[in-house]
Order: C-alpha cells, then sequence, then structure tokens
C-alpha cells in the first residue's frame, strides 16, 4: 500500500501537482509527500502555474483582511476629518499671530540684517502670510514685493507662472522683480504646465517690522519653559 502511494504521490508531482494537493489526494502528510518528491523536477511552466496559483490563493485568503482594512482606513480618514476641523474651530486673530509667527519662524528671513522675507511654494501658505501681515501688522498689499524663482528647465514658463502667482496672491504685476533663474533638477516637476516655482514676498521699509516678529520668535520658548515649570509645580 505504501509503495503504491509513493508511485501514485510520484506520478502526481511529475504531473505539476502542489505537494500540498497530492497530500490531500492521497490522504497522507505533506511532509511524507516532499520526502517521496524530493527528487522529481517540475518544468518551468509548471512551477510558474504552481507559484500562480499559490500567489491566488495567497491574496483570496487576504482579501476579507484587506477590505476590512480599506473600510477602517476609510471611517478613520473621515472620523480624523472631522475631528481635525473641530479642533480649529473659528480662527481668532490670535490664533492667526500665533500661525503666522511659526510660519515666519519655518520659513522667513532669519539671518543678518535683512528686511521682511518669506519664501515658500503653497499659494496656500504664502496667501495666509500675506492675511497674517494684513490683519496682524496691518501691512497692505501695496507695501509687499514679489520675487519668483524659477528653475532654468522652465525659462519659457516664466510668464505663466508670473501671472499665476500674480493672480492667487492679488499682488499687481507692478510689484513682481525680474525673476530669479537656478541651475539643477533636484524635486522638480517635469509637467513644465503645472511648475509653479518659488515666491518670495518682502515688505517695503520693513526692518522694523522683522526685528519685531523675531522678537516674538525669540519669547516662544521662553514661554514654553515658563508654563512648563509653572504646570509642572
Amino acid at each position: 500500500m505504501k509503495n503504491e502511494l509513493h508511485g501514485r504521490a510520484l506520478e502526481l508531482r511529475a504531473s505539476g501537482m502542489s505537494i500540498k494537493e497530492i497530500a490531500d489526494n492521497l490522504r497522507v502528510s505533506s511532509s511524507t509527500v516532499s520526502r517521496w518528491c524530493k527528487n522529481v523536477s517540475l518544468t518551468t511552466k509548471q512551477k510558474e502555474y504552481l507559484s500562480e496559483r499559490h500567489r491566488t490563493a495567497s491574496l483570496a485568503a487576504l482579501a476579507p483582511w484587506i477590505e476590512k482594512n480599506k473600510t477602517r482606513k476609510i471611517h478613520d480618514i473621515l472620523a480624523q476629518t472631522k475631528q481635525g476641523k473641530e479642533d480649529i474651530d473659528m480662527l481668532q486673530i490670535r490664533d492667526l499671530f500665533m500661525l503666522g509667527i511659526g510660519l515666519y519662524w519655518g520659513e522667513g528671513y532669519k539671518r543678518g540684517s535683512q528686511e521682511f522675507g518669506f519664501t515658500n511654494s503653497d499659494p496656500k501658505i504664502i496667501n495666509t502670510a500675506i492675511q497674517w501681515l494684513d490683519m496682524c501688522y496691518q501691512i497692505p498689499l501695496k507695501d509687499i514685493h514679489a520675487r519668483i524663482t524659477i528653475n532654468n528647465l522652465y525659462n519659457d514658463e516664466t510668464e505663466r507662472i508670473t501671472s499665476f502667482w500674480s493672480k492667487e496672491t492679488n499682488i499687481p504685476r507692478e510689484q513682481f522683480s525680474k525673476p530669479t533663474y537656478i541651475s539643477g533638477y533636484g524635486n522638480v516637476d517635469r509637467d513644465s504646465k503645472t511648475y509653479i516655482g518659488t515666491i518670495r514676498i518682502k515688505v517695503r521699509n520693513s526692518t522694523s517690522l522683522r526685528r519685531r516678529i523675531l522678537a516674538s520668535i525669540a519669547e516662544i520658548p521662553n514661554q514654553i519653559s515658563l508654563n512648563w515649570r509653572n504646570t509642572a509645580s
């Protein structure tokens, strides 16, 4: 009986059947079939067929988990989006003031004795900075000067890019200086129609404003440390 099973296992293996399928068919353990058939070589086509079947079976087994995880992710995105909006609540001037200070801390001109300068490539961030200047420091749009930095690869897109930023920020074209062109290929959008470069906004005669903002930034760590000590005591 054992010899018959052994022989049958060899035949089935040679036909391209998997070890598990043979074990189930003959009602013996997979380890036994594996030992019996260790010298049976499968063709490349048979190996590819078994590999594809294994992959398909694995995906089928994972499908319920994948779907459950996908559903969980969608629910979490919806819940966190709702909660994130509620966390913001209604922005007050104080909120805008601190947001602007944080933005300038990260992206503003801080070294040397330059005037106020802020650079970014995100129109929403630039417009937030402009609103911050207007509402917290009473800096009108007419006092804001803009300059665009463009990669040399998109030299011929200068007019489109300048028009884009002027429209997005409402800064008149006459308040834009000549663009700065840079070389390099890192982090460049290969689609010339979506590339917008970066923009620097600068406030005229703003050395004192810059000093004031930098003083606020310097005070933040002091206040955090003071509040932490008061809370801990």
